[in-house]
This record gives C-alpha cells, sequence and structure tokens, in this order.
C-alpha cells in the first residue's frame, strides 16, 4: 500500500468519526471499526515493508497500557462493555500505526483534510449559532468535544499555513481554514476548548518561533492574543446566556472519581464499567429542588479515566507512555518541523482539554488524536524486518480480523434491530425482531432486559409461563451486567408484577422486596428505586413496609413531592392514630409539586416532583373522612 493511499485511508477514516454524535454513533462506529480493520489488513497484506515505523519505546509502553486494559477486562462484570472498549484501544494504536508509515505523505494528505473538515464544522457550528442554538454542537452532540476538535483543527491549519507561507496562495487557504474553525471554537462557548487553544497556540508558536523572521514573529504574538482573546469572548458570551446551576460542578465529579478510585485502586471500575461504578458515587448538589437530579457517567478528565476506570498500574503506564510521546517529539521536532510542529500543537490541546474533559468518550477526537500522533512517533527503520515477521503479520491480521470483524458487525446489527422497538409488549415482527437481535448479541444486557418487558406486558393478562419467561429473561440481563441498578430494578419489576396479579403471596413479595434493595444497593442516591418500592408495597397491602421504603426515598430527596405523596398514603393506610401526620405530609406534597403546565427537567424530576391533583384529592376526601 503506497503511503499517499495509506494516508487517504486515515484521513477518511477522522472524515468518517466526525460523524453520528462524534463518532459514538452504533453505525459510525462500526464504519470506523471496519475501516481501520480493512486498512490494516490491506496494509500488511499487500505492503511492500514501509520505511517508518512506530517508536519502539513509546510501542512498548503503550503495549503494556492495552495488555493491562485487556486482563482488566477478562475480569470486568459486563463482558461486552468491556469488550468495546477493548476494540476502541486496539482501533487508536492500529490507526496510530498506520499514520506513522510515510510522514512526508501524511503531511501532503492529512493536514488539508483536518483543515477542510474544520472549515465545515465550523460553518456549520456557526449557522446553528445564528439560527438560536445557545450550544451549537454540529454533528457531535456535545458542544465541548466539538470545540476540542475545531482547536485541534485550527492548530492545524494555522501552523501549516505558516509553514506554507512561501506558497501564498496554499498558506491563505489553510489561513481561511483556521477563521473558520476558529470561528466556530468562540461560537462553543466551550471553557475547555479555550483552555486547549490557548495552551496549543503557545505550543505552536514556541515551535515555530525559531523559523520566524521579527516581523513574523510580531505578527504571531498578535495573532496568538487575538486568539486568546476569542476563546475568552466566547466563553464571556456563554455565561452570560447561560443559567446552568450545575456549570461549576466538575471539581466534584473528579473528587467523586477520586473516591471511585480509591475503593479499588489496583483494577479500577474495569474498562467501560465506570458509568454503572458512578451511581453509588453521586453527590448532592445545592440550591436546587432535587439533590440528585444531576448524575454524571464519566469522570470528565480523561487523565482520571486512565486510573480510575483501568487501575492505577494502567494509569501509569499510559503517563510514561505520554511522557515518551514527548521526549520523542522534543528530540525530533528539527528533523521535520514543518509536519511536527502544527500535529504537536494539536496534541497539546486536545491533552490540556483531556485534563478538564472526557475527550475519549467521542472516537472523533480519539482517532484524531491517533491521527497527529503517528508522524511524531514515527521512525526510519535501521534494518529490514526478519523474515519471519512479515508472514506472521499477515497471519496475525487475518486472525485479529476474522475475530473482530463479524463480531463488531453482529453487535452494530442487534443494536439496529432493537433501536426502531419500543418497550413493551411487542407484535409478532417486533417479537421476531427483538429475538433475532439476541441471537445475533447474546452478551449485550439490553436486549434481553427488552424481552422481559415484553413477557411482563402489562400484567393484566399474565400467565404462569409469560410470568417465568420474563423472570428468566429479567434475570439474564441483570446477571450480564450486575453492576447496573437498571438491570437490577427490571427484575424487581417483574417479581412485583407477579405479586400484584397472578402470585399474591408473601413469597413472592419479599422476593420482589429483596430484588428493589439490591437495585438500591447498586444506586444509592437514586431515589426513584425506593420511591417505587414503596408504592408497590401498597399495592401489596404492606402499608408499614411502604412507610420504610418512601422515608428513605425522602431521606435522599426531602424535596420530592411525589414521596411525600406515597408516605401520606402509607400512613393513611396505616389507621386513624397517623391521619394528622398523613394530612401534612400531603400538604407538603402539593406545595414541592410542579405548577400546572410546567416541564420537568428530566425523567428524574419527572417522578420525583410530578403529583397527579385527582389522586391527592382523593386522599384529601379519604383523611377527611369523606368517600373517594
Amino acid at each position: 500500500m503506497s503511503g499517499v493511499l495509506r494516508m487517504a485511508a486515515v484521513a477518511l477514516v477522522i472524515a468518517v468519526a466526525t460523524l453520528g454524535e462524534g463518532g459514538a454513533s452504533a453505525a459510525s462506529l462500526v464504519v470506523q471499526h471496519v475501516l481501520i480493520a480493512a486498512f490494516a489488513v490491506g496494509a500488511v497484506l499487500v505492503r511492500r515493508e514501509a520505511r517508518f515505523h512506530v517508536s519502539p519505546r513509546v510501542a512498548a509502553a503503550w503495549l503494556v497500557f492495552a495488555a493491562l486494559v485487556a486482563a482488566g477486562a477478562l475480569a470486568a462484570p459486563y463482558a461486552y462493555g468491556a469488550w468495546l472498549v477493548v476494540v476502541e484501544i486496539g482501533a487508536f494504536g492500529t490507526l496510530v500505526s498506520l499514520a506513522a508509515a510515510d510522514p512526508q505523505a501524511w503531511a501532503r494528505v492529512v493536514p488539508p483534510a483536518v483543515a477542510a473538515l474544520g472549515a465545515l464544522h465550523g460553518i456549520v457550528a456557526i449557522f446553528e449559532k445564528v439560527r438560536g442554538d445557545a450550544r451549537p454542537a454540529s454533528t457531535f452532540l456535545n458542544t465541548n468535544h466539538l470545540g476540542a476538535w475545531l482547536s485541534a483543527a485550527f492548530l492545524v491549519a494555522a501552523g501549516t499555513a505558516v509553514a506554507h507561507r512561501a506558497a501564498r496562495r496554499l498558506a491563505g487557504a489553510y489561513a481561511a481554514a483556521a477563521i473558520v474553525a476558529l470561528a466556530g471554537v468562540v461560537v462553543t462557548g466551550s471553557r475547555g476548548a479555550a483552555l486547549g487553544l490557548a495552551v496549543g497556540a503557545a505550543a505552536l508558536g514556541a515551535s515555530l518561533w525559531p523559523s520566524l523572521s521579527g516581523r513574523a514573529r510580531r505578527a504571531t504574538i498578535a495573532a496568538g492574543a487575538a486568539v486568546v482573546l476569542a476563546a475568552a469572548g466566547g466563553v464571556v458570551l456563554r455565561f452570560r446566556s447561560d443559567d446552568d446551576p450545575y456549570r461549576f460542578y466538575r471539581v466534584r465529579i473528579w473528587t467523586a472519581s477520586v473516591h471511585a478510585l480509591a475503593a479499588s485502586p489496583w483494577a479500577g471500575t474495569g474498562p467501560g464499567q465506570f458509568a454503572a461504578a458512578a451511581a453509588n458515587f453521586n453527590f448532592p448538589a445545592d440550591g436546587t429542588p432535587l439533590r440528585f437530579e444531576r448524575s454524571f457517567r464519566t469522570p470528565h478528565s480523561d487523565l482520571l479515566r486512565a486510573f480510575v476506570e483501568f487501575g492505577a498500574p494502567a494509569g501509569v503506564a499510559a503517563l510514561v507512555a505520554l511522557a515518551l510521546l514527548v521526549e520523542e517529539t522534543t528530540r525530533r521536532r528539527r528533523d521535520r518541523s514543518a509536519t511536527i510542529a502544527p500535529a504537536a500543537a494539536a496534541l497539546v490541546a486536545l491533552g490540556a482539554q483531556a485534563l478538564v474533559d472526557d475527550l475519549t468518550s467521542r472516537p472523533a477526537l480519539a482517532l484524531l488524536a491517533a491521527a497527529l500522533a503517528g508522524p511524531l512517533l514515527a521512525r526510519e527503520r535501521s534494518a529490514p524486518p526478519a523474515a519471519w515477521r512479515i508472514p506472521a503479520a499477515r497471519l496475525a491480521a487475518v486472525l485479529v480480523f476474522a475475530a473482530l470483524g463479524p463480531a463488531e458487525i453482529a453487535g452494530y446489527l442487534a443494536w439496529k434491530d432493537v433501536a426502531v422497538l419500543p418497550r413493551g409488549p411487542l407484535s409478532p415482527p417486533g417479537l421476531a425482531r427483538l429475538e433475532q437481535a439476541i441471537a445475533w448479541n447474546r452478551w449485550a444486557a439490553d436486549p434481553w432486559a427488552r424481552l422481559a418487558a415484553h413477557h411482563a406486558g402489562d400484567g393484566k393478562t399474565w400467565t404462569l409461563d409469560a410470568y417465568a419467561a420474563a423472570r428468566e429473561a429479567a434475570g439474564h440481563a441483570a446477571r450480564l451486567q450486575p453492576r447496573d441498578a437498571f438491570y437490577a430494578r427490571e427484575a424487581a419489576r417483574v417479581e412485583a408484577r407477579a405479586c400484584l396479579t397472578i402470585l399474591p403471596f408473601a413469597s413472592v413479595r419479599d422476593g420482589a422486596i429483596a430484588l428493589y434493595e439490591n437495585a438500591a444497593s447498586l444506586a444509592r442516591t437514586d431515589a426513584t428505586i425506593p420511591l417505587e418500592q414503596a408504592r408497590f408495597l401498597l399495592r401489596a397491602g404492606d402499608p408499614a413496609g411502604a412507610r420504610r421504603a418512601a422515608e428513605s426515598a425522602l431521606k435522599l430527596e426531602p424535596g420530592a413531592a411525589a414521596g411525600h405523596l406515597c408516605l401520606a398514603e402509607a400512613l393513611a393506610a396505616a389507621g386513624q392514630a397517623s391521619a394528622g401526620e398523613a394530612r401534612r405530609q400531603l400538604d407538603e406534597a402539593v406545595r414541592l409539586a410542579l405548577p400546572g403546565g410546567a416541564v420537568p427537567s428530566s425523567p428524574y424530576g419527572a417522578s420525583m416532583r410530578t403529583v397527579d391533583p385527582a389522586e391527592a384529592d382523593s386522599l384529601r376526601r379519604i383523611l377527611e373522612g369523606g368517600m373517594p
């Protein structure tokens, strides 16, 4: 595979990764991974040995990190989630290797592709802002991630423009792309992107400074100041129009993530397991109606992620690989300054923002970083490879593609089948589609939970066979992902529905209680779980148990109107002795309830702050001695 063709493949992967939620959508992911695998196999099978390869020192540190992550994946509770992370890490390393094969071809192909993509996404972001979108994100879904990508694109385009300043038309084209990308960063108003842009611009200026004339140095200083002011202005404009009460909570997320690391310093939470584990490390908000309405699913710092998710040894290995990358780039920057300076500056910008953001959650950013790191790590071969290495590499490539390719495609097909289906009872064609999805991917928990919801239906026409099928499917989902409260609660719902319909026995009720308590132990700050348990126990004829569960919910969320209403109902069911307290709880529920027509800020808020007026009026009539 020629150098230009190889770099065209790298550029194609970068472009595809910017589509579909910053490359995180299922369709975008499968295309990225199939392309990377195909290009890697093609490079191995038909290549003439490339003149350059990745620095062995960095490659060794990276392989240690990858091996530690793979070992953690083998022990992870949710195997499928761990496997997805391993695939992402493999894709990153493969793209680094592809991008390192020919630095000269890289300089001809990748910078113009990145500059063009940066200009395109910058135009889209500007258009969205003009249209009235407060947080423009183009195809990235998240404004901060778009800002990071545009910051890197700006530095690549601006640095390449300076490197080609002798060719005025080419330099002008790069400068125009850089200006549009910078404008895109400004309209995002991302604080993290502003930080990355400022640090990256300083790194670019320092790299190019020795080669600049006096006039060019003055222009560089002015341009750098303009970049910093523009980024700062974007942040100021965002804050002037942003009343988000959570905008300064990132430090508390970092603190909570450190607590997760302290709970398991050697293994971490496990690859792909942090989102489930984070439910037990949530923290209360200040000055908001609900204490735990806001939750987090990532550490919001890729530096922390390397330690928290993968464990301290893997985090240290990642830092060693990063330190070696910096050393390699610094030591050899004079050899290929036109190639290294823009790529290094863009990587510095991404690295700076990655300290305070979760950039690796978007493949577009991870793969862009891989493509930028390639030429920085390229080292010319000192001797041809041993005769056995080429056939061995070809065999390994074929085996890896055969192992991962079908699994990747099968996972996508399963997702595609499930994505269009509602939760709950399904038509025969819908059920057939769900069963096909499970056949494609038996390791994902969600299709099994959907199968349980289908068999459970509304509970009105249940049979013992349907109950048994729902119970088995829900239990299987919970076994596949044993740390996620969602699947534990789904299993509890199946048992609770059986207790309220076809199996009204104390043993079934106790089984449902145990399952609800297991779900609550997996998400100790989620008040909706004990509240749901309380409502179930009210219907099951256990007002004392319902009172205890409602009080547990209110301990977490004192401002939950639904919790006060449920507690009032439990007190009313307990008898006349509790009527006075029941009235007080009912009045509190009405006072805290969302006013009519108000829109809840989240599903959690809807379940906690919404009170049915008819239900409240009926309870009041009961408490006043009238008829319901």
